[in-house]
């Protein structure tokens, strides 16, 4: 988790999003984390675009660190009615209701067509694994695929990206095959992929993927990310990217 700095409200913590003027006002058990700055930094968004989802837009910080990349606009999903109102509330918090707007909806039901590019940083836990399953509903339905699963966002985004749109996630570098095998069968073809690791001779534990609609092959793995020199000391790239933040 990201430490910011900020100060306590009544219930919630409004804090400066992290190297923006922007603000966010969320529950502690709500904050973003390093998943958000690093979907963030490794999501294309190309000049012409129009249209942007968030699928999964929780209270909003993926949304938010995007508008400082774009004047497209933004568009978050969220199903939980508690992170849906502090999405809105952070939009109005940010005066952005012109370009940023979210919906409280279950996104297998939702009929847009042709976004431009889709951003998810889904649920990362199948149900099974119970080991990893939390006690709080809200933080169980946001970590695990209680209500939407791998194939059903993967369906969700092909059938709402326009030809050429692109899809950027972030996910777990252990389902790769899996999140591979999924954006074939969908018409989605991986176009840019990198794996970040805690330390230089540590696993990956977190894989970036961007994928367009039905573009050409030709797939570019980036040079892995490496977060830590050692313990609490980020690498140039990392404080690179959180100076860019």
């Amino acid at each position: 988790m990201v430490s910011l700095s900020g100060h306590q409200t009544r219930l919630n913590m409004l804090r400066t999003l992290l190297g923006t003027d922007l603000w966010i006002e969320q529950k502690s058990r709500q904050a973003f984390n390093l998943d958000t700055i690093l979907l963030s930094h490794f999501t294309r968004i190309p000049a012409k675009s129009k249209t942007v989802l968030d699928i999964g837009t929780g209270a909003g910080p993926l949304m938010l660190y995007l508008s400082k990349k774009t004047k497209a606009k933004i568009i978050g999903i969220e199903i939980q009615e508690e992170r849906y109102l502090q999405a809105l509330h952070n939009i109005k918090l940010n005066k952005l209701e012109n370009r940023l707007s979210v919906l409280h909806k279950d996104v297998k039901k939702l009929t847009m067509k042709d976004v431009d590019v889709i951003v998810s940083n889904p649920p990362f836990f199948k149900v099974n694994e119970s080991s990893n399953l939390n006690d709080n509903e809200e933080d169980t339905i946001a970590r695990h695929e209680v209500m939407l699963t791998l194939e059903e966002l993967i369906k969700v985004v092909s059938r709402t990206l326009k030809f050429g749109g692109y899809f950027s996630m972030i996910h777990r570098p252990d389902r790769f095959g899996e999140i591979m095998l999924l954006l074939e069968k969908y018409q989605l073809t991986p176009k840019r992929v990198q794996f970040v690791h805690p330390y230089v001779h540590a696993p990956a534990n977190h894989v970036l993927i961007e994928a367009m609609k039905q573009g050409s092959l030709g797939l570019t793995v980036e040079k892995p990310l490496i977060l830590y020199i050692e313990k609490h000391v980020l690498t140039k790239e990392m404080t690179d990217i959180y100076g860019g933040k």
